[in-house]
C-alpha cells in the first residue's frame, strides 16, 4: 500500500492526460460546445447560449465554464480544454476514493479511486462530454456530503449540508435538473428501503430544494421569461435537449447497457459487489449479530463500523439505482451519460476488493465468476475491434493492437485466478483499461481523424478556395468544420440561383456534403462537379455556374 498512491498518479495519466493532442476537435459535443462557448465569450449576449447566433437549448449556461475558461479562438488546438477536464476527472477520482477511505476504509478508498479511473465512462467524458464531467463531479460532492450527514457524526452537520447543497445548485446550473436531484432521489430510496425517516430529517432536503430554487431562478427566469415555451420544452432535459426524439422506452433499453459497457471491465464484478453490500464481514459479528449476544460478546465499536459500512454501502447501491434514471428521460443519451453511476460502482467494488485482499478464500467464487466474464466479454470486444479494422483501413494496425491487448487483458485475471493468485488477479482487472485507453488515444484515433471531424475538409477550403469564401451546404455543417473554416457557410440546396449567389471570388461555388449524398448532388447540377476532398464525413466539391 506504501506505494498505492503512486499507482494511482500513474493510472490517471496512462488514461486522462496521455495523447490529449494527438488529434483535433470532436464532432461529438466537443466542437459544438466549443463554438457556442466563444459565441457565448465574444457576442453580445452572455447569458442566452447561441450556435450561429440562434439561440441553442441543449445545456445551461454553467456548462460552457469550461471551454470558455479555456478561452479558445475558431481553428485553435483544444488541448486547454481537454487538460482542464482530465483535472476534473482526476477530481472526480479524489472524491471517490476519499469517500470510500471515509466509509469503507483507506484501502477501499484507493480501490475505488483505481476502479473508477479505469472504467470506459470516465476517459469518454474527459475527452467529449465536460458538461456530464463537472455535473458528476458536483454531483457527487453531495452524494459524499449527504452520506457524510446520514452516516458521519453529528457534529459539523451544518456545514455539510452548506457544501452538500451549494454543490447540487451549481448542479443545476452547470448540467440541469436531472443531474442535480439524482442524488436526492438515491437518498429517499435508500431512506425508503431502511424505513428510517431521521435520516431523511437530517438531510434537511426541504430546506436544500429551496437553496436549489434560489440559486437557479436568476439564470432560468431570465431564459423563461426571454424565450419562453421554447426554453421551458428542453429544460427538463439538460444537458442533452439538444438530442433527437427517440420512442419513450429508448431509455429503458438504453440503461442497462449504458451502465455495463460505461463501467467495464469493473462490470463483471458489480453483481457481486452489490450482493457483497449486505454482507456482515467479520466473522464474530457475522456469527453473533450483536455486540451482548453470547458468551463471546462483539465489541460495541466494531459492530458500529460493521453497521456504518452496511448502511453506506446500501445508500451505494440507492445511488447507482437513482444515477440511471436520468438516462431513462433524456431524449437520445451518449455512453457518457452513465458517468454518475461509474462512482458508486466504483465504491462498492472498492469495498469487495478490501475485503478480498484482507481474506482471498471467503470470495473465491466470486472472484472466478468475475474473471471468467470478465474473459467472454474481453474475447467478443476483441474480436469486434479485429473486424472494425478490416473496415478502417487507416487504423488497422491501431485496432489490431487493441484488440491483442484486449484479449490478453481480459485473459490474464483469470489466469491469475486459476493458479490461485487471487490478489494478483483483482489487481489484474483493471488492465483493460489502463493499457487500452493509451492505444485508442495514440494508435487508433489519430489515424481516424477524418471519422471523427472536419479538420481535412477546412484545411482543404483553405488551401483552395479564396479566403472568405462561402460554402454552401447542402446539409447543417458539422460543429467542427464551423471551427476550423474561417468562411461563412450556407445552409441551402445547390440550385442555379443559390449557385450563382454564393459565387467566390474566383467565380466557383464551393459546396460540402455528406459522402451519401454525392450521387443526388452531381445530379441535381448542370454543371461539373469537382471534387476536393473526399472523407468518411464530408466531400468537398467545386462547381462553376456558368
Amino acid at each position: 500500500m506504501r506505494f498505492a498512491p503512486f499507482v494511482l498518479a500513474a493510472l490517471c495519466v496512462l488514461v486522462l492526460f496521455l495523447g490529449l493532442d494527438r488529434i483535433g476537435v470532436l464532432d461529438e459535443r466537443e466542437a459544438r460546445d466549443a463554438v457556442v462557448a466563444h459565441e457565448l465569450t465574444h457576442g453580445a449576449d452572455a447569458l442566452t447560449p447561441r450556435l450561429d447566433g440562434e439561440a441553442f437549448f441543449e445545456k445551461p449556461l454553467g456548462a460552457y465554464a469550461l471551454d470558455v475558461w479555456a478561452h479558445a479562438r475558431p481553428g485553435e488546438t483544444p488541448l486547454a480544454s481537454r487538460r482542464l477536464r482530465a483535472a476534473l476527472a482526476v477530481l472526480l477520482v479524489l472524491v471517490t476514493g476519499a469517500a470510500g477511505a471515509r466509509h469503507f476504509g483507506a484501502r477501499a478508498g484507493l480501490f475505488a479511486a483505481a476502479a473508477l479511473v479505469t472504467t470506459v465512462a470516465l476517459p469518454l467524458a474527459a475527452r467529449g462530454d465536460g458538461t456530464q464531467l463537472l455535473g458528476t463531479l458536483l454531483a457527487w460532492i453531495g452524494v459524499t456530503g449527504l452520506a457524510d450527514v446520514v452516516f458521519g457524526r453529528p457534529g459539523g452537520r451544518d456545514l455539510r449540508l452548506v457544501v452538500t447543497w451549494g454543490a447540487l445548485a451549481a448542479a443545476l446550473l452547470v448540467a440541469g435538473p436531472l443531474t442535480a436531484l439524482w442524488p436526492l432521489g438515491g437518498l429517499a430510496l435508500y431512506v425508503a428501503l431502511a424505513r428510517d425517516r431521521d435520516d431523511w430529517r437530517h438531510a434537511r432536503p426541504w430546506v436544500g430544494l429551496v437553496v436549489l430554487v434560489v440559486v437557479a431562478l436568476p439564470w432560468y427566469g431570465m431564459m423563461t421569461l426571454r424565450h419562453g415555451a421554447a426554453f421551458l420544452a428542453r429544460a427538463p432535459f439538460f444537458p442533452y435537449a439538444a438530442g433527437a426524439a427517440t420512442p419513450w422506452f429508448a431509455g429503458i433499453v438504453y440503461a442497462v447497457p449504458f451502465l455495463v459497457v460505461g463501467c467495464f471491465p469493473w462490470t463483471a464484478l458489480l453483481p457481486d459487489a452489490m450482493l457483497h453490500a449486505a454482507t456482515w464481514w467479520r466473522h464474530r459479528l457475522r456469527r453473533l449479530g450483536s455486540a451482548t449476544y453470547g458468551p463471546d460478546p462483539a465489541p460495541a465499536r466494531e459492530l458500529e463500523r460493521e453497521r456504518h459500512e452496511e448502511g453506506a454501502a446500501h445508500f451505494l447501491v440507492a445511488c447507482l439505482l437513482a444515477a440511471l434514471v436520468p438516462i431513462l428521460v433524456y431524449p437520445s443519451p451518449p455512453l457518457s451519460a452513465a458517468l454518475p453511476a461509474a462512482p458508486a460502482a466504483a465504491l462498492l467494488c472498492g469495498r469487495l476488493l478490501d475485503h478480498l485482499f484482507e481474506e482471498p478464500t471467503r470470495l473465491a467464487r466470486a472472484l472466478t465468476r468475475t474473471t471468467l466474464t470478465l474473459a467472454v466479454v474481453g474475447s467478443v470486444t476483441a474480436l469486434m475491434f479485429v473486424l472494425l479494422a478490416g473496415r478502417v483501413a487507416d487504423a488497422a494496425p491501431g485496432l489490431r493492437a487493441l484488440g491483442a491487448v484486449t484479449l490478453l487483458t481480459s485473459w490474464a485475471p483469470f489466469l491469475a485466478d486459476l493458479v490461485r493468485r487471487r490478489r494478483l488477479a483483482a489487481v489484474l482487472l483493471a488492465l483493460p483499461v489502463a493499457l487500452g485507453t493509451p492505444i485508442i488515444s495514440l494508435a487508433v484515433l489519430p489515424p481516424m481523424e477524418d471519422w471523427l471531424n472536419a479538420r481535412t475538409a477546412a484545411e482543404t477550403l483553405a488551401v483552395v478556395a479564396p479566403a472568405g469564401a462561402p460554402v454552401l451546404m447542402v446539409e447543417p455543417p458539422p460543429p467542427s468544420l464551423r471551427w476550423y473554416a474561417a468562411r461563412p457557410l450556407v445552409l441551402g440546396a445547390p440550385t442555379p440561383t443559390t449557385l450563382r449567389a454564393h459565387r467566390a471570388g474566383d467565380g466557383a461555388t464551393y459546396l460540402a456534403f455528406r459522402p451519401a449524398r454525392e450521387h443526388d448532388v452531381a445530379g441535381d447540377l448542370e454543371r461539373p462537379l469537382e471534387i476536393l476532398a473526399r472523407t468518411p464525413t464530408l466531400v468537398v466539391a467545386r462547381v462553376r455556374p456558368d
